[in-house]
């Protein structure tokens, strides 16, 4: 019997705002209570939404989105709070998504993405 932990990712995967190093206060609040693990690439594009990002993953695009992987800790306070921040755009969603890690394989892992290209009908 597989529970919740066994099949909803344990990391999360940030582009933007987010990223280690960042001097915005949900950055900061994310390096402080998430183990970063290393930076990562996935296929898609990046929109310019004017103060943030955002993604469109897709496995066939011809470029890559770098970020940062964290590794999220117990329980689901800070991703709530993520999800807080990243509410806004109904096409801008968490999802779950295979990224690579840079040298070291792939990692699943939660990010946030929009599921069409911005300004699209």
């Amino acid at each position: 019997m597989s529970n919740k932990a066994d099949t909803e990712p344990g990391h999360i995967f940030v582009y933007g705002t987010l990223r280690q190093g960042s001097n915005h206060p949900m950055a900061r609040r994310l390096s402080a209570q998430a183990r970063y693990v290393g930076q990562a690439r996935a296929n898609g594009r990046l929109y310019d939404m004017g103060w943030y990002p955002a993604a469109m993953f897709d496995e066939s695009a011809p470029t890559r989105i770098i970020g940062d992987v964290f590794a999220l800790p117990p329980g689901e306070r800070l991703l709530a709070e993520l999800d807080a921040y990243e509410h806004g755009d109904p096409n801008y969603a968490r999802i779950p998504l295979e990224v690579s890690l840079v040298g070291t394989g792939t990692v699943l892992v939660w990010t946030y993405g929009v599921s069409k290209p911005p300004n699209s009908a």
